[in-house]
């Protein structure tokens, strides 16, 4: 689901621009955050909406296949299975969703020709024949075929590309990013699973936008300060090859340790860590835990970090 983490890499990107550019006006660099936060939601929606468009073409599918005069062996295998995900009868069944689909306009974005293609690239791949030959899926192996089609069905389609290209500016950044948070929701689907728990945690990060507004004025506010409290743990490092993305995690993070009070020490920390270990080069993790865990320690000692509420220093 979205969440907190999704925020920092919206801030991520636009401070990174930053960095590249440091003539931006923190208004312009706000107003891009804003407008890339609502374009995630937007996105992150669509490829749900997409999702469940395909399930629901098996049905189509089956039911040309089973008004052949004649039917092939391939024909008489064909089943519903894939629209039978206990996700999508929820969501199908949710006045919620409709109103959340209907308030982001996402039926405008549903191209069914596309659906219809995507549903056609699924059909061949050997793991749905497989999938399809399963009497009663489990909710694991339901879990797994949307799993299987995020990465091999819609990662990289031409069609489906097309649309997210002529909509959604950094789309292929998005895509990396919404695809990831999908896999692992999808992959923690129980059978109790609560639906209205889930469309909440979407208007959660509607709502929790301002922490990415904060934090990116924080940052705007204290770049020479943060740059100073890491360069001298940059001693043994050629500053000209450290990464500028890197950079940017460190001072995010050193951020929040400084001016968020309600937010964990070990949280910020973990989080840019693991944020670097997608985004950033392949040694970027080692580096940036390294530095920010001497930094932690130099602030502790000089009693800076700040924080509210009970075991938020550890």
């Amino acid at each position: 689901m979205l969440g907190r983490r999704s925020l920092r890499v919206k801030t991520m990107q636009v401070l990174y621009g930053y960095e590249l550019n440091k003539e931006s006006e923190l208004s312009s660099l706000e107003l891009q955050l804003i407008r890339n936060m609502d374009k995630t939601v937007t996105m992150y929606l669509l490829y749900i909406a997409y999702l469940n468009e395909v399930c629901q073409y098996s049905l189509v599918d089956t039911a040309l296949k089973m008004a052949k005069y004649i039917q092939t062996d391939e024909d008489k295998k064909a089943n519903t299975n894939l629209a039978a995900h206990p996700l999508f009868i929820k969501l199908n069944e949710s006045n919620e969703w409709r109103t959340l689909l209907s308030s982001e306009k996402i039926n405008s974005y549903i191209d069914k020709e596309v659906v219809r293609s995507l549903f056609m690239v699924l059909r061949d791949k050997p793991k749905y024949k497989e999938f399809c030959a399963i009497e009663h899926p489990t909710q694991k192996q339901f879990n797994d075929i949307l799993i299987y089609m995020l990465k091999k069905v819609f990662s990289d389609n031409e069609n489906l590309e097309g649309i997210l290209e002529e909509k959604f500016n950094n789309h292929d950044d998005d895509a990396f990013l919404l695809i990831h948070l999908l896999q692992k929701y999808i992959d923690g689907l129980k059978e109790d699973m609560d639906i209205s728990v889930f469309i909440q945690s979407i208007r959660t990060w509607q709502e929790e936008q301002r922490f990415a507004r904060e934090l990116l004025k924080l940052y705007y506010k204290h770049d020479a300060e943060l740059q100073k409290i890491i360069e001298p743990n940059l001693k043994n490092w050629d500053m000209d090859r450290i990464a500028v993305l890197d950079m940017v995690l460190m001072k995010m993070a050193i951020c929040e340790l400084l001016y968020l009070p309600n937010v964990p020490v070990k949280v910020s920390i973990n989080e840019y860590i693991d944020i670097s270990k997608i985004y950033s080069t392949p040694k970027s993790k080692d580096f940036v835990n390294g530095i920010l865990d001497k930094v932690k320690f130099q602030l502790i000692a000089q009693d800076l970090i700040k924080k509210q509420g009970r075991g938020l220093m550890e």
